[in-house]
């Protein structure tokens, strides 16, 4: 019971973010670039990096909310992925992913904080120590969701391969890339991954184990019943 209740509640963090994150791309792409519509001197002008409103760097140009859904989205994200190893995997991790987990959390809630920030500010700012976190956000949960990959099952396993795609290191070599600079509601396409590893989970939640996380089920041992010996009886003389 335990396990199912904490898949809902990871499920409803991940569907948060990947809703909001959809929203942040809406914001920079329904005017310029209605969804298949990918031509035109508006569409070509924003897909300039300029635009980019997660981390953003300088030279930097907002669009609407977009930074500040994005970066409530990482946050959300973060805050998901505290409980992460435990939905997707269904037990406790090793205290190698335990701790790779940890610090995936700290530099993606700093890449989320800074994207608030810049969204608030209106210009560029950096991440806390970000030669270490912008690499450790952009390269440790690939990492981490590959071996969550691997030690989950059924619907868990499934939710950590969306997990996988949805990320930086995914998608900027694939679907993020566009004919000039960025691909045209690449970062909706990356929120609709984390919507389906949310559903996943719910799917987990209703179908899967309900045992309490970080323990294992002991199968009980098959009961066995053994007849009293018989004392013979005497027959009458």
């Amino acid at each position: 019971m335990a396990l199912r209740v904490l898949r809902v509640g990871v499920a409803v963090l991940l569907g948060a973010s990947g809703a909001l994150i959809c929203a942040a791309s809406w914001q920079r792409w329904a005017d310029a670039c209605p969804w298949g519509e990918r031509q035109g001197a508006p569409c070509d002008g924003l897909q300039d990096h300029r635009y980019d409103f997660v981390a953003p760097t300088a030279p930097w140009e907002p669009v609407g909310d977009a930074a500040l859904l994005a970066g409530w989205s990482l946050l959300l994200l973060a805050v998901a992925f505290v409980a992460l190893p435990w939905a997707l995997a269904g037990r406790r991790p090793g205290i190698v992913s335990a701790v790779a987990s940890s610090c995936a959390v700290l530099a993606m809630a700093a890449v989320g904080v800074a994207t608030v920030r810049s969204a608030l500010t209106g210009t560029p700012v950096d991440p806390i120590a970000s030669e270490l976190t912008v690499p450790v956000w952009y390269l440790v949960p690939p990492a981490l969701l590959a071996r969550f990959a691997i030690a989950g099952r059924g619907w868990g396993r499934v939710a950590a391969v969306w997990l996988i795609l949805s990320t930086p290191l995914v998608a900027a070599p694939t679907y993020a890339v566009g004919p000039y600079d960025a691909q045209p509601w690449w970062e909706a396409v990356s929120g609709l991954f984390i919507v389906a590893a949310s559903l996943c989970l719910v799917s987990a939640a209703a179908f899967g184990t309900g045992a309490t996380p970080g323990r294992t089920p002991t199968p009980m041992p098959p009961r066995t019943t053994s007849a009293a010996p018989r004392s013979p009886v005497r027959g009458s003389t």
